[in-house]
Formats: C-alpha cells, structure tokens, sequence
C-alpha cells in the first residue's frame, strides 16, 4: 500500500500536507446487507480502528486522520510542517500500519456483525 502526498489537500483539509492510502474495495467478509448498510453509514468499526491507528502513531507532525474521495476510497493522515522531512523508512512504517489496520478491519466487522 503506498503512500501518496496531497492527492485530496485542497478538497477541505486544514494541512501543511497529507499522506493519503488508497483503501478502495476492502475485502468484506460475510455479513447482512443490513449489517453493511449500518457500517457504511454509521462507520462504527471503521471510525474507532482509525482513531485506534493515529492514537498509537507518536509522530509529533501528524495531526488528525479522515478519508477522503467520492466514496471515502482514501485514508487520510494530515501533518503539519514539512513533508520532504519525512524519511523513507517512516513512510514505510506508515504504510505497514495502515495496510495491517485494513487487515483488522475485516476481521474486527465479522465479530462485530455476527
């Protein structure tokens, strides 16, 4: 999962710079169209992995999360600063994360609807 720089930074975000992930078509697992429906719209499971994810990240740059795109198909991670400041190895470390946080999600909507 690679991290892309300010793809959505002018849509409505009060960033020096955001590091954004494309998140589209997560894989579902088996649960009701009733169950789904509420997750999309509630966003329940979604929106407390994510706060879990930024609350363990300890980088003193980064400011909020969010999604963006017309379908929320981006995870978003805004910093304040200077991005070319970033090193490699944490965008690496960014991307990890992020990719096993959407492993978790899967799992974390199975237990939670069924």
């Amino acid at each position: 999962m690679e991290a892309i720089f300010n793809r959505h930074l002018n849509d409505f975000f009060n960033a020096d710079f955001t590091i954004e992930f494309d998140v589209k078509n997560p894989h579902i697992p088996n649960i009701s169209e009733e169950a789904w429906q509420y997750e999309y719209e509630t966003g329940t499971v979604l929106n407390r992995l994510g706060d879990e994810l930024f609350n363990s990240l300890n980088y003193k740059w980064l400011i909020d999360w969010s999604f963006a795109g017309r379908s929320n198909g981006w995870f978003v991670l805004s910093g304040a600063g200077d991005e070319s400041k970033i090193q490699a190895k944490t965008l690496g470390k960014l991307e990890r994360l992020v990719r096993d946080y959407f492993k978790k999600y899967t799992l974390a909507l199975e237990e939670t609807y069924n």
